[in-house]
């Protein structure tokens, strides 16, 4: 079966609210080793087209707005024993996302370089000049990443946490190496929710004797008796970390880009921890430009803030960007479908219901793994009958059939880039085009093994100037790429995937577009139950005995 890796990754909803994304720039070291077609390239994209009613989708325009409303304690319940000294139960639950259905007040979108209250102008001033001669976000070719965060009025938490974190500190000084840093400015750290645990009601103090802040860096420390562990910042900040030079027309032109964080589940080795930060593969960051604005967005809430004097700000050793929000670090896949329960509460039921959810959870991974993970609409293309004898119990094995074919353990398949299980790491694009200012392109095809006995699935990918293209078993499209997770990556598809008919042929694609009956589901899931040797011989048995 083929599956075809989209390259647009919804442009519409970007098209619709032109001011969600901001101006961000990325440096990449890549070395290209997979064969393309850079020739055909153009004609590629324009063949993958969706129609305009799929371009003007919503579906990336929601995901990105509950993300939004999510506070960090939601993820942070979710990471598990990576950072977490130790858990309640084996398999915690994240809470439901907590946001009203809009913003707070003070949290606009059109916030440009709005981080100084007191700054009479919209854009920092500059230096020498504005109030009290404060530092603005120029860069200085002759000063390292630190010291120039460091000499800032408008990083002071950052800085205080690079200084907390000796191997951080060490890279923003290396001289040898070129670092790319996003940079999350003071106000980007003060939309992280400060709130109070409040298990066990009151003896809590009050918000008038909550506000201090002993270290005087403008953050009132009593308002977090719960901090993040070391390991957790020490891995957000690394995360924000790129290894190379980014400018920012070429993160305008990729789709992901790799960061300094290493997380164990994407390393090839079966080592827990690489012997050295370079070592492993990199977590990767989500990138979306929109077409024509040129407003970047990093994984899904993250916002490059426009203007030069807020991006392409250069180092002695590397370059500069503010980010309107702090990056989290993802949290598993599993975790990813539980936090959004609005569009993936089928696809999570399905994996409680069958076990699959803490199995895949639990599953030890080298080189990650990717989850192509159908929407609530998708499964509901099935028809209610399918779907009601799915989840019923006589059709549980057929769900974890189906469910298993959504899975690929040990390779990893971004838009950009594939990890595999042997160490194998490939960056997807076309250098000779991004050099040459076009942007990154080309076509690439793949057949990953999934989780249902290595039936493959097919996947082509074909970009251009930084549109991308995946479509699955060759009529599959991928509805959202790119959804980064600490075990590999979640690409987002609106139809559910049927495993190949006995054969080994593809399926028909009008067969898959429509209700299926349970009748045809069951014939083509049958043959892949995991009980079906069992029953096949105890059918042998019963035969043998009636001859007898």
């Amino acid at each position: 079966m083929r599956h075809t890796i989209l390259l647009f990754a919804a442009t519409a909803a970007a098209l619709v609210t032109p001011d969600q994304g901001k101006q961000q720039v990325a440096l990449m070291d890549s070395d290209d080793k997979v064969t393309f077609r850079p020739d055909n390239a153009v004609q590629a994209w324009w063949d993958a087209l969706p129609d305009a009613a799929h371009l003007l989708s919503s579906l990336e325009q929601r995901i990105t707005e509950e993300l939004e409303r999510l506070r960090l304690n939601d993820f942070f319940a979710l990471y598990g024993d990576e950072y977490h000294g130790d858990r309640e139960d084996d398999h915690p639950r994240p809470r439901h996302p907590r946001g009203r259905g809009h913003r707070r007040p003070d949290d606009s979108d059109d916030e440009d370089d709005d981080e100084d209250k007191h700054r009479p102008h919209p854009r920092p001033p500059r230096r020498g000049h504005g109030r009290h001669g404060r530092h603005d976000h120029h860069g200085d070719p002759t000063k390292t990443i630190y010291e120039l965060i460091k000499q800032s009025n408008h990083t002071t938490k950052l800085a205080k946490l690079v200084d907390e974190h000796d191997e951080i500190k060490q890279l923003l000084q290396d001289t040898e190496h070129n670092h790319t840093l996003f940079v999350p400015t003071d106000r980007a750290f003060a939309r992280i929710p400060h709130h109070r645990h409040r298990r066990g009601g009151g003896g809590g103090k009050s918000d008038s004797n909550a506000n201090t802040d002993d270290d005087n860096d403008g953050d009132d420390d009593d308002k977090h008796p719960h901090k993040p562990p070391k390991e957790f910042v020490l891995a957000l900040l690394k995360y924000h970390l790129l290894p190379g030079l980014y400018p920012l027309r070429r993160i305008q032109t990729h789709t992901t880009l790799p960061s300094e964080l290493h997380p164990a589940a994407l390393n090839a080795t079966t080592t827990t921890v690489p012997s050295h930060p370079s070592q492993g593969n990199p977590q990767r960051i989500r990138a979306f430009t929109l077409p024509l604005i040129h407003h970047t967005r990093l994984n899904f809430y993250t916002r490059l803030l426009p203007g030069r004097h807020a991006s392409n700000l250069p180092a002695k050793n590397g370059l500069l960007h503010a980010i309107d929000h702090v990056l989290v670090p993802p949290p598993p896949q599993t975790a990813l479908v539980r936090l959004l329960p609005s569009h993936f509460s089928t696809l999570a039921l399905a994996l409680e219901t069958t076990g699959l959810g803490r199995e895949l959870a639990g599953a030890a991974r080298r080189g990650g793994g990717t989850l192509f993970a159908p929407t609530n609409r998708a499964w509901a293309r099935l028809g209610r009958p399918a779907n009601a004898f799915l989840f019923s119990p006589p059709g549980r094995k057929y769900l974890a059939a189906l469910v298993r074919y959504h899975v690929v353990l040990n390779e990893t398949l971004y838009s950009d880039a594939y990890y595999s299980a042997k160490g194998q790491a490939v960056e997807i694009g076309n250098e000779e085009e991004e050099e040459a200012g076009g942007g990154a392109g080309g076509s690439w095809h793949a057949d990953l093994a999934s989780w249902l006995d290595g039936k493959p699935i097919s996947v082509d990918v074909k970009s251009w100037n930084g549109f991308v293209s995946i479509v699955l078993n060759g009529h599959v499209r991928v509805a959202v790429r790119d959804v980064v997770a600490a075990d590999g990556v979640v690409q987002v598809v609106e139809r559910v995937l049927i495993p190949p008919h006995r054969h080994g042929g593809q399926g028909d694609e009008e067969e898959e577009a429509e209700e299926m009956s349970v009748e045809v589901l069951k014939s083509r899931l049958e043959p892949y139950l995991e009980d079906k040797a069992e029953e096949e011989e105890e059918d042998g048995r019963r035969g043998g005995g009636d001859d007898l």
